[in-house]
């Protein structure tokens, strides 16, 4: 019996988690989540902001529907150290677990910048369902400054203003179409220098040298991968992206990754991946074209 072990509650990892349990009904499957919430789509955040969605709403999945399909479901741990010659998984917390198989799906986070005053109250990193809780719980009144340049981040500041009603301030390091940016944000072609606050955010300091009053800045940029754990491995890694083969496998045999973490980031991907495993777990020899 094969222990197949997938690290990152993603929408790939669901995906492929529930593509084994239907396909492998001989081997351990484990999802292991860094939150402490089954998977959800990271993309429907803008959703819970303004309150069209609520929090279950969120989620692809309940709890009870991985013990139903024979998923085990490890939340709230984080991987620390990927042992190779012991092919075991170490959580930050304490605890492991031991693998045949091993399915890397952690995504891409946005970093802080190294700027003065980045860990001011009011200062959030915005990827995670908690993230977004921690930021619900602030006041606001002025405006909130979004630092982004991708759709999210104009889908995040337009549920902001229609949740606050407040100008956004987005800095991008590029520019948007227009007609794609809502009412009550203006896209500033700039970068923040500084944070400016007693003890809390309360201003940004832009290179140009301007300063605008906000009540919060949310980073949405400089995503970085989630394979920090992969360090000192085997698994060779270039520009930030884990190197995968043809048949999604990485330069450890039985280890796979995909995902953001790879560059290929689509369900197909994801079915594609979970389809080579099953192969490989029963023996087989296989190609995926």
């Amino acid at each position: 019996m094969s222990n197949i072990v997938i690290i990152g509650a993603t929408v790939s990892s669901h995906t492929i988690a529930l593509r084994l349990s239907e396909r492998l009904s001989n081997s351990n499957i484990t999802l292991v989540s860094e939150e402490d919430y089954p998977a959800y789509d990271h993309l429907k955040l803008a959703d819970f902001i303004s309150g069209v969605a609520s929090e279950k709403d969120m989620f692809l999945c309940g709890e009870d529907f991985y013990a139903e399909h024979k998923i085990n479901f490890l939340k709230s741990k984080k991987a620390s150290i990927l042992n190779v010659q012991k092919k075991s998984v170490y959580f930050k917390d304490r605890g492991s677990i031991n693998y045949d198989f091993l399915v890397i799906a952690t995504g891409k986070s946005p970093v802080l910048p190294d700027i003065p005053g980045v860990r001011k109250d009011g200062v959030y990193r915005l990827y995670t369902l908690d993230d977004v809780k921690g930021f619900l719980k602030r006041y606001i009144a002025e405006p909130v400054c979004i630092v982004g340049a991708d759709v999210f981040a104009l889908k995040i500041a337009e549920a902001v203003t229609e949740k606050y009603k407040v100008e956004v301030k987005l800095l991008s390091c590029r520019a948007f179409d227009p007609g794609l940016v809502p009412k009550n944000v203006e896209v500033i072609n700039d970068s923040i220098q500084e944070i400016i606050g007693e003890g809390e955010a309360q201003a940004v300091k832009l290179a140009c040298g301007k300063a605008i009053a906000i009540s919060a800045v949310l980073f949405m940029d400089n995503y970085k991968s989630n394979i920090e754990f992969l360090k000192n491995t085997q698994v060779a890694v270039k520009d930030g992206l884990v190197i995968i083969d043809d048949y999604m496998q990485t330069t450890v045999k039985n280890i796979f990754a995909c995902g953001s973490i790879t560059g290929k980031d689509s369900v197909v991907v994801s079915m594609m991946l979970a389809d080579n495993v099953i192969r490989q777990a029963q023996g087989e020899v296989c190609r995926i074209s």
